[in-house]
């Protein structure tokens, strides 16, 4: 049965039923009312079939294959969008220059221990943070800017900062984040206890600290990886003094920003070629 079946078209229904009931009950009697009841209640009843089975049904099915055309149609939409994105050329909107140099793949993990106390209100945190850092080590020379001095045969070097390049992974895991809170009666010290107070400060600490570690992170400035600084700086400098001039010159670096007749590394090094080569 169709659930378009109205509650008004069941209640017809069954008052069809019921008059050509009490017409089929009369034809025991002899008034000729009977044959009028039987009559309404069989064009009654028949009207109500073909309302609530057959037109019903011939709508929903027209319905159905609206929908289906509109469903078809959507569907070869996509797919004619679909073929456009395969066969289409790579849209470019700009490329950027990129050239690191002595590049290192650091996979490190480290733990750092924090103490964070509220003394007003006796609460003391005490916590472990394991940080698991896999980045990219090393000098972007896009960034820097070169000054060659050839009388003095000093080579300026401005914007050198090694330090990390890129993450391929960064997770960031509490070990331990608990707090205390210290309890007194009477002046004298009770044993500390855990509540509701000590876990809002808790979760107020671990968000913080959280914040600042990621802050650090992303801004490259990690304390642990300092120790690759000057590893690096000696292996990027000597190369760099050997390509563009060579073993021997000397190289200051700036830690103010460059100025303006400071060149990037190509430009340098198209600078020297020419001037080693003065026929070309």
């Amino acid at each position: 049965m169709s659930k378009r079946i109205t509650y008004r078209t069941v209640m017809l229904l069954l008052v069809a039923l019921l008059i050509a009931a009490a017409g089929i009950i009369m034809l025991f009697t002899s008034s000729t009312l009977k044959y009028g009841l039987i009559l309404l209640g069989a064009v009654l009843l028949a009207f109500l079939v073909w309302k609530a089975f057959i037109q019903n049904s011939r709508e929903d099915l027209s319905r159905s294959r609206k929908r289906n055309e509109e469903l078809e149609q959507q569907v070869a939409g996509l797919q004619r969008r679909l073929d456009e994105l395969k066969h289409s050329p790579l849209n470019v909107t700009g490329l950027t220059p990129v050239l690191h140099l002595a590049v290192l793949n650091v996979d490190t993990s480290f733990t750092r221990t924090y103490v964070r106390e509220d003394e007003r209100r006796g609460l003391s945190f005490n916590g472990a943070l394991r940080a698991d850092i896999c980045a990219e080590y090393g000098v972007r020379l896009e960034d820097v800017r070169f000054r060659y001095d050839e009388p003095a045969d000093v080579l300026y070097v401005a914007g050198f900062h090694p330090g990390i390049i890129s993450f391929s992974r960064k997770q960031l895991t509490w070990d331990l984040a608990r707090t205390v809170h210290s309890r007194s009666f009477l002046g004298m010290e009770l044993p500390p206890a855990d509540d509701k107070t000590a876990d809002a400060f808790t979760r107020k600490m671990t968000e913080q600290i959280r914040a600042e570690v990621e802050k650090e992170i992303d801004e490259r400035k990690i304390k642990e990886f300092e120790w690759l600084e000057p590893v690096v700086s000696r292996q990027v400098t000597d190369l760099i003094r050997a390509a563009v001039c060579h073993p021997g010159t000397q190289l200051r670096l700036l830690d103010t920003p460059a100025p303006e007749d400071f060149v990037a590394i190509d430009e340098l090094y198209h600078k020297r070629l020419a001037a080693n080569n003065p026929n070309n």
